[in-house]
């Protein structure tokens, strides 16, 4: 024990030099730390809260790593999808260039039918251009006699011409054979001569058959053979010469080309349609001309011509689509009839017809099957009824899905069934059945060859060595010994205790997987056949775009994680300093302020020795 006696002021002066001495030090071993927590001394909670935070953030530190490379394997992947579609894209160009290029074959397969005698392409059942013939012959033979009707009425003398027509009148009418003639007093009364040249310079005028002549005191209307029945009387005129109202002369009509048509029962002013069409009766017209207006109303749609060797009309039509339909007009006289017809329609495209008797055609309710290839077989019946075929429109729009077409030659009549285009190398098959059906049943080939097949042999060579490329470039799609296209498996992890984690799943690309196979001289020889070839081209496409869509999802999970895990890392980082760092601002202030008082201490410590100094003066 010391013997050294220090006073109060001493004692307290040195215990507080010790404290600023142990402050000062703390102080100073922050600032040489940038730590106001070195030991679980100086703050227990924070020391090891932070210490646990150091060491989460270090854990994820060294996973970043691992991370880094999964997204570099990811991408590598991904890269060679994207190549791969670039080699689908060449193999879907080369198929174009054989689409394009000059056909494989130099004939398609084709059979033919027999001459089909009328057959068009808007009516495969014609057996020629619609017709009509008259049902019954018009008019008599040779050696009919002319008809009269005789005047009751005295036309002697001017005054009995005056009495009977004029009166105080100075004009009038009469009408014979629907002729309405017009007199004038003064003029045509003045003799029974004068009236009867007056009334047969206007008949003749208009083209009357009928003639009038003096008869005694009366006059008398002629009909010749030609003009057939006539009437005389439809107004007070004509019965004022005549005496009857109206009154018929029912001739017998000897018809020739140049014969009046009204002869045939017709009068002025009837009509009769045809096709819907109407044609109206003149005086002038003739059984010629009459049957020349049937062209110009029908707009040559219909023709008629008048056959004089057997009495009777033609109609014809120009094609074998049209249907002859002949109607009445609206008078009791405008009738069809009058032609010779009791039949008024007549079927398109069934030939020559007289009533209802019909020429059919040889396809008629015959039966055919198409195949081309191993494609489906078509069955198709000819006719009129629902679902058979009667136009060539139609028949194509069925042979279609068979991959199979007609055509219709005119020059020879010969229905020909082929391959499309599209399947020009296949074979046709074709089974007639019924009786004398005008195909046979066969099957036809196609010629192969030509510069075309040349051509698209080159290009399946090329396809062939595209192939072998995605092979290889699938294989080379790998980094750091994982390859997500050759089926191997990422496992990425997240945190440190491995319960967080992706695995990508990979997928062994190849040319087979894909469906993509070594092509043949026969995939290239028809449209068809690249079609199939394309299809299963875009059916790769769609697949490595299912994959890389893949790719991309698990690329950006783990591109979110990482960026994620950095963050993380930032937050326990600065979590653990915040718990342990120093504010070296504070730390330093606090240096100069434990230095200023531990000099203070000092001048303290040496003022409380000034007394024991001047006890050891006075000693000295």
């Amino acid at each position: 024990m010391s013997s050294i006696t220090l006073s109060a002021a001493t004692r307290q002066n040195l215990l507080s030099l010790q404290d600023t001495a142990s402050l000062l030090a703390t102080t100073q071993n922050r600032l040489a730390t940038g730590k106001k927590v070195n030991t679980a001394l100086d703050n227990p909670t924070n020391f090891f809260t932070a210490d646990g935070l150091t060491a989460r953030s270090s854990g994820l530190t060294a996973l970043l790593d691992g991370v880094s490379n999964g997204i570099q394997t990811i991408q590598a992947a991904n890269t060679g999808i994207t190549k791969l579609q670039g080699l689908t894209d060449q193999l879907k160009s080369v198929a174009q260039q054989a689409l394009a290029s000059a056909n494989a074959f130099t004939a398609k397969a084709s059979i033919a039918s027999i001459a089909l005698s009328g057959a068009t392409a808007s009516n495969l059942l014609s057996v020629g251009p619609t017709t009509a013939v008259g049902d019954n012959a018009i008019g008599a033979a040779a050696g009919a006699t002319a008809q009269t009707v005789t005047g009751t009425v005295d036309v002697s003398t001017t005054a009995a011409i005056d009495a009977a027509l004029f009166g105080s009148s100075n004009s009038a009418t009469v009408t014979i054979d629907d002729v309405k003639i017009t007199l004038n007093k003064g003029v045509d009364d003045v003799s029974q001569t004068a009236l009867v040249n007056s009334i047969n310079t206007q008949l003749k005028a208009v083209g009357s058959a009928v003639t009038v002549a003096a008869s005694g005191n009366f006059i008398v209307a002629t009909g010749t053979s030609d003009g057939g029945a006539f009437t005389i009387g439809t107004d007070s005129g004509t019965q004022a010469l005549f005496g009857a109202s109206p009154t018929t002369a029912a001739g017998t009509f000897v018809p020739t080309a140049t014969s009046l048509a009204t002869g045939l029962g017709f009068h002025v002013g009837d009509n009769f349609t045809v096709n819907g069409q109407t044609i109206s009766i003149a005086r002038t017209d003739t059984l010629t001309s009459l049957a020349q207006k049937v062209s110009v109303a029908t707009g040559g749609a219909v023709s008629a011509t008048y056959d004089a060797a057997n009495r009777k009309f033609n109609f014809a039509a120009t094609d074998s689509a049209t249907t002859i339909a002949l109607g009445d007009g609206g008078t009791a006289t405008s009738k069809v009839s009058n032609l010779g017809f009791t039949t008024k329609s007549f079927g398109a495209g069934q030939g020559s017809t007289t009533g209802t008797t019909f020429t059919k055609s040889q396809l008629d309710s015959k039966t055919i099957s198409v195949q081309v290839g191993s494609g489906p077989a078509m069955s198709l019946t000819f006719g009129t009824a629902a679902g058979q075929i009667s136009n060539l429109t139609q028949l194509n729009a069925a042979l279609a899905p068979a991959n199979a077409q007609a055509s219709l030659d005119v020059s020879t009549g010969q229905l020909k069934i082929t391959t499309t285009n599209e399947a020009g190398a296949e074979s046709l098959t074709l089974l007639a059945t019924g009786s004398n059906n005008p195909f046979n049943s066969g099957t036809s080939t196609a010629m192969i060859g030509g510069d075309g097949l040349t051509a698209r042999n080159g290009l399946v060579t090329t396809y062939n060595s595209l192939l072998s490329q995605i092979d290889q470039l699938a294989a080379d799609s790998g980094f750091n010994g994982v390859n997500l296209l050759a089926g191997d498996t990422l496992k990425i992890n997240f945190n440190e205790k491995s319960t967080s984690s992706l695995s990508v799943t990979g997928t062994n690309v190849s040319a087979a997987n894909l469906g993509l196979s070594a092509v043949g001289q026969n995939n290239f020889l028809e449209t068809n056949a690249i079609n199939k070839v394309l299809t299963t081209i875009n059916t790769a496409v769609s697949t490595l775009k299912n994959q890389a869509s893949s790719l991309g999802a698990n690329l950006a999970v783990v591109q979110n994680r990482q960026e994620f895990t950095k963050q993380i890392i930032n937050v326990l980082d600065t979590g653990a300093a915040n718990l342990t760092n120093a504010d070296l601002n504070e730390e330093a202030a606090n240096s100069q302020a434990l230095a200023t008082r531990n000099s203070l201490g000092i001048s303290a410590l040496s003022l409380a020795n000034q007394a024991q100094q001047g006890v050891l003066q006075l000693l000295r």
